[in-house]
């Protein structure tokens, strides 16, 4: 088993209920492309078409929409281990969001109609999608509840548990964005939590 192979091995054994044969792994990893991408570079972009689907192998990617106004609103940050797609934030045949590379990142790009394939011939990876979306949805829904229910503070303090070096990852405008605050509000709540320490 090759080093690939062994790494969606792991992300696949995150989700399997049912066993996934070595040959299943290998079948899955010919079907990828190895693509690297530079801090800042779109990985997809709103009105972009197509479904594709992203192992994320290492760095971090940011999903972020532009509002009427062209602000930047970062709606979440994925880190290494994640799978992200394109195919379920499509309305209208086109990708309603960005995401982009907030670091040097490695993934692996997979044409999703292909793995819908191989999903037809092997339905026990349909045991793996639904997990990947079961995921999706509870950090859709946990986000929301925090958008809801929690302070700026809060927020921040949760994005800092789940990825405890943001701040050395992204630009804080980025966190800021994420939080819901501006970059000023962002400074005083990071300013009061180290003299609180």
């Amino acid at each position: 088993m090759s080093e690939f192979e062994a790494t969606i091995r792991a992300m696949i054994d995150r989700y399997k209920k049912t066993p996934i044969s070595d040959e299943t792994i290998a079948r899955i990893a010919a079907l990828g492309t190895q693509v690297n991408v530079q801090p800042g570079e779109l990985i997809v972009a709103s009105g972009d078409q197509g479904s594709k689907l992203y192992f994320l192998i290492e760095g971090l990617v940011r999903k972020f929409y532009l509002d009427s106004h062209g602000n930047d609103l970062t709606h979440f940050f994925m880190q290494e281990g994640k799978i992200f797609g394109t195919h379920n934030i499509v309305y209208g045949g086109q990708v309603m969001c960005n995401f982009e590379a907030a670091e040097p990142c490695t993934m692996v790009c997979f044409d999703y109609l292909k793995i819908q394939e191989l999903m037809i011939e092997e339905p026990n990876l349909t045991w793996i999608y639904i997990g990947l979306l079961e995921e999706t949805l509870r950090l859709k829904l946990i986000r929301e509840t925090a958008l809801i229910n929690q302070t700026a503070t809060e927020r921040y303090i949760a994005l800092k548990r789940m990825i405890p070096d943001i701040d050395q990852r992204v630009s804080h405008t980025h966190i800021a964005s994420y939080v819901g605050i501006t970059p000023v509000s962002l400074s005083r709540i990071r300013r009061t939590l180290r003299e609180e320490v």
